[in-house]
């Protein structure tokens, strides 16, 4: 090639090159078969240790562990059973990697990738199960013809150039349960497990439980003038959303660049509960909504 063709080529990248204004990678699959296959692509292509993070426009969400194409973790999941690695037998695993695979193609797309690196080095004799053997599994798995229907509405898109200390709404989810009961205590309850910080705020009495690092003299410590603002923005949002949105409701928030501290609130129609706690612990917060839902 000559210099001139490659200068050429250069500024044809140039010209056509745009920013990513999100870590965040979109795969392209619009049948569940082909969300499928773009997972198990990126585990395939996937050799230097990383964590992978799936998310569907849903809120549904597969965290995995990924090296050398071998599945070695699995941090959180929507749907499914969470295997685990350290007392299951090979092919129990397998089954269930291949089942929450198939979960999260199931569900709307696009789906959502982030990578990032681990949060602990990889240990020696963490072989972890391998793409081959999860293709394999996953062929066995049949597919809906149709994307699963989502329970979540249509909301904006969160602007992708927010600045890493800022946090926006990611997901909101909504269920038919009647008002007034009891979601966002039982929310603030079972999110001991996970949460670096946790406040329950009752509308009508204005009282308030805190745990963690949200309890007075701790960084997280949300001050009286901060809740009566929260409850303000909160009423604003039930008036601008009165018709398209009811309760309860769960709003997640995540840092940019999918790093850090995460807030989850669940509104029951009279209380919120909030949970601060690490990013990647998201599929533990889905968990217990999912819980809470079924047993409400």
């Amino acid at each position: 090639m000559m210099d001139t063709e490659i200068l050429d080529m250069l500024e044809d990248i140039g010209r056509s090159a745009r920013p990513r204004l999100s870590p965040a990678i979109q795969l392209p699959g619009e049948t569940a078969d082909a969300r499928r296959s773009d997972v198990l692509r990126v585990i395939r292509g996937t050799i230097l240790p990383r964590r992978l993070e799936f998310t569907s426009p849903n809120g549904n969400c597969l965290a995995v562990e990924v090296n050398s194409s071998r599945v070695t973790d699995v941090f959180g999941a929507s749907t499914g059973s969470v295997p685990d690695f350290e007392t299951e037998p090979r092919e129990a695993l397998t089954e269930k990697l291949a089942q929450l695979v198939s979960n999260i193609a199931a569900a709307p797309g696009p789906l959502q990738l982030v990578s990032v690196r681990p949060d602990t080095a990889l240990e020696a004799d963490d072989v972890g199960i391998t793409y081959s053997e999860i293709e394999s599994a996953c062929a066995q798995i049949e597919l809906p013809a149709e994307p699963r229907v989502s329970i979540v509405p249509d909301i904006e898109d969160v602007a992708l150039d927010a600045p890493d200390s800022e946090q926006e709404p990611s997901a909101i989810e909504q269920a038919a349960v009647p008002e007034g009961s009891g979601m966002a205590q039982r929310f603030f309850d079972g999110a001991e497990r996970f949460a670096l910080g946790r406040f329950l705020s009752a509308s009508d009495s204005g009282a308030t439980q805190l745990d963690g690092a949200c309890t007075e003299g701790q960084p997280l410590h949300p001050d009286q003038a901060l809740l009566q603002n929260f409850a303000k923005d909160l009423a604003g949002w039930d008036a601008d959303s009165a018709t398209t949105l009811t309760h309860p409701q769960l709003i997640v928030m995540r840092p940019a660049g999918g790093q850090g501290a995460g807030l989850a609130l669940l509104r029951d129609g009279k209380n919120v509960a909030a949970a601060v706690h690490e990013a990647r612990k998201l599929g533990a917060v889905v968990s217990l909504w999912k819980s809470i839902r079924e047993t409400a």
